[in-house]
């Protein structure tokens, strides 16, 4: 990840000095963006048997693997006064896909398992929208250079369910919010004729907060039977081809990868009896990646 930073600074001094040779020329005012494909990540937490992180280090651990669907996004980027620019991007997922483990510890370091079991998730949804004004320090028929600053949120509406049968009943649920301010930098050059290869890495500070529904267990509170919440980061970076086939419309075809990551936080766990049990929550990881086409409409 440190090296996909550093790459794109160098990109983004290069492209600064070529703005002071070649100068400022604003080609197009307004972008937008439509396109679908297919997209999948990794999710999971743990948690300790108290809130000093022992008893042991790591008592429960989800983890959501390999969880996929079809992905829908839109983008506008708008040019509205001399070099200002505004941003704005949304996408969705639709869960089709996934494989949930559940996993308990009597041990430090996941030794001494005493529970270990295998679920399902095909539903639910994943989404992200975020906001935000750029400086264009470049932007002409060769290339372009915007960074931007912002705020964006995703929610994760992820589910536990048996396939096999074993538990009809299960449908304990786990819902996410990542939300917070980002650095974003945009960038583009022209490879050959009406064809150009856009990239952009997005930097979040975030702060994560969760809540989980244990359906099939009766000494849980329902429909919050625990929360989560957590200091962290993410990263975003994306690559795409766009091919011209007039002035104003182009196909395009790109890959992303996001990852965001959480500290030491807390866990809530909120008993029928009224009780709330605390302990610490020791992070929380995704990573994913997507696979998009469509089209870029330019003005």
């Amino acid at each position: 990840m440190k090296r996909l930073i550093k790459f794109y600074f160098g990109v983004f001094i290069i492209l600064c000095s070529i703005h002071t040779v070649y100068g400022q020329h604003l080609e197009k005012k307004l972008q937008l963006s439509l396109s679908t494909g297919h997209q999948q990540e990794d999710f999971h937490w743990d948690i300790a048997g108290n809130i000093n992180g022992q008893s042991p280090n790591v008592f429960s651990e989800l983890k959501w693997t390999k969880v996929s669907g079809n992905n829908y996004s839109a983008a506008m980027q708008w040019n509205f006064w001399r070099r200002f620019s505004l941003l704005a991007e949304y996408n969705r997922v639709n869960v089709k896909s996934g494989n949930v483990s559940d996993m308990d510890y009597a041990g430090d370091n996941r030794t001494q398992p005493t529970y270990q079991q295998s679920f399902s998730d095909n539903k639910g949804s994943t989404s992200a929208w975020d906001a935000g004004a750029g400086y264009v320090i470049f932007n002409n028929s060769l290339f372009s250079l915007i960074p931007y600053i912002g705020y964006g949120a995703s929610t994760q509406s992820l589910y536990i369910v048996d396939l096999t049968g074993q538990f009809p009943a299960l449908n304990s649920s786990y819902d996410t919010r990542w939300k917070g301010p980002f650095i974003k930098v945009t960038s583009s050059i022209k490879i050959w004729h009406a064809l150009k290869l856009a990239a952009d890495v997005t930097y979040n500070q975030v702060t994560y907060s969760a809540q989980g529904n244990w359906n099939l267990i009766n000494e849980f509170q329902h429909p919050v039977s625990y929360s989560h919440a957590a200091k962290g980061y993410g990263i975003n970076a994306g690559a795409t081809l766009v091919y011209n086939i007039t002035a104003n419309i182009g196909l395009s075809f790109g890959y992303g990868y996001y990852n965001r990551e959480t500290g030491n936080g807390t866990d809530l766990l909120y008993l029928s009896s009224g009780q709330v049990d605390k302990t610490q929550l020791n992070g929380v990881v995704r990573n994913g990646h997507r696979i998009v086409g469509g089209v870029v409409l330019a003005f």
